[in-house]
């Protein structure tokens, strides 16, 4: 059996991703924020620019999942836009609470669950479980997806 690649593994969790939470969200987020008179945008999922992320080589996506948006970064910076505009922190989404309780009260818990499950996964796992166990920013969900991967790996 051919275990797959990183880049392999990043192909395939972008098509779970397309494939279950993309089309809710898109669905859902317009109706939610316009109930409580929030603007919210998804200029980033034009068919055309989803198919072109998706052919990226994996390192252009998952360089720093704490810095965020990196390839957008590195665009502005080419463009030759001020660092004013590509190292602004000050527009922040509507974070949720579970990366802060999962690198806080919870933190040994989660990684008791990932450390587990790197016992018994497939090397081409290991890459995720093993990132899940640095504590990342206000916006990372790398330790979450560490955590779903570990619940598979658990029964």
């Amino acid at each position: 059996m051919r275990l797959p690649s990183q880049l392999d593994l990043a192909r395939g969790l972008t098509l779970a991703d397309l494939a279950t939470a993309w089309r809710p969200l898109v669905m859902t987020s317009g109706k939610l924020a316009s109930a409580y008179a929030l603007e919210r945008r998804s200029p980033y999922l034009a068919r055309e620019l989803v198919e072109f992320a998706y052919r990226l080589p994996v390192e252009h996506k998952i360089s720093d999942p704490a810095q965020g948006k990196g390839i957008l970064r590195d665009a502005a910076k080419a463009l030759g836009l001020p660092k004013e505009v590509w190292a602004s922190r000050d527009k922040l989404g509507f974070a949720s609470p579970v990366p802060s309780w999962l690198n806080g009260n919870l933190a040994a818990w989660a990684d008791a669950q990932i450390n587990t499950a790197l016992a018994d996964a497939p090397a081409a796992f290991r890459l995720l479980l093993e990132g899940g166990l640095k504590p990342g920013g206000r916006f990372d969900r790398t330790r979450m997806q560490a955590l779903m991967a570990a619940a598979w790996f658990s029964d």
